[in-house]
């Protein structure tokens, strides 16, 4: 089975041990590089392209966001990881806009960076249960309007119904799974999943398959539980 590897960039001592001990025990993981600076972090991930970095938000007194554009197009294959302290969080908009796919907070998140690497390397989001609605908020439209609707335009559509189904393949969606994977979960083909998909997108009003995933967080249909994903056990779904 081939190892997920791992840059680690992180400039406290005691935060890189912590982490390094968590990393280290996975057998499916490889750390391939520790580094403590920004030249490290920009030279080691054009030199390793590594499947997954794990970086702080700040290194040598430099906002780290800002070099994500040329990590990015160094190594586009390569998902980020971005470790805050509680006290200087990175606005959600900056985050997402610069492609990071984990936000964890270091008092309280570091226990989970397995599982955070786990789910960014299938090409999953994951964050912190403190930034969850903004996250929700940033994917999301305030209001979705029908074209053409005989109502006034500033009126809310009432909430569609997704069936069964059509919730368990975007909660593949959320657990970075493939659409060949969510066919092989749910007994289907791979058409109809990727028929399905489009079929809610057109339903939703929703531009893609990552907007749709977080309009059934934010509408509880797909919830968020401890640090994973699942179907909400009270939502309101068709059958399907």
């Amino acid at each position: 089975m081939e190892k997920t590897t791992i840059l680690l960039a992180s400039k406290n001592d005691k935060d890189r041990n912590n982490i390094l001990e968590l990393l280290i025990n996975q057998s499916n993981f490889l750390v391939s590089s520790v580094v403590e600076d920004d030249f490290g972090l920009v030279w080691s991930t054009m030199k390793l392209q590594p499947n997954v970095i794990i970086m702080d938000s700040c290194l040598e007194d430099t906002d780290t966001i800002n070099l994500l554009p040329v990590i990015k197009r160094n190594s586009p294959a390569s998902s980020l990881i971005m470790l805050c302290p509680s006290d200087k969080p990175v606005p959600m908009e900056r985050v997402l806009r610069a492609g990071v796919s984990g936000y964890l907070v270091k008092s309280h998140d570091t226990p989970n960076i397995v599982r955070s690497v786990q789910c960014v390397s299938l090409g999953g989001l994951y964050m912190s249960k403190t930034v969850r609605s903004e996250v929700a908020n940033f994917f999301l439209p305030h209001r979705i309007v029908v074209k053409d609707a005989t109502v006034p335009a500033n009126d809310i559509i009432p909430q569609p119904i997704l069936t069964k189904t059509e919730l368990q393949i975007f909660l593949g969606v959320l657990l970075g799974n493939s659409d060949e994977e969510t066919a092989n979960n749910l007994n289907m083909s791979v058409g109809a999943v990727r028929n399905s998909i489009c079929q809610v997108k057109k339903r939703l009003g929703l531009k893609n398959r990552t907007q749709v995933s977080m309009y059934t967080l934010s509408k509880g249909l797909i919830e968020w539980k401890d640090s994973f994903i699942r179907t909400g056990k009270d939502a309101e779904v068709g059958n399907g």
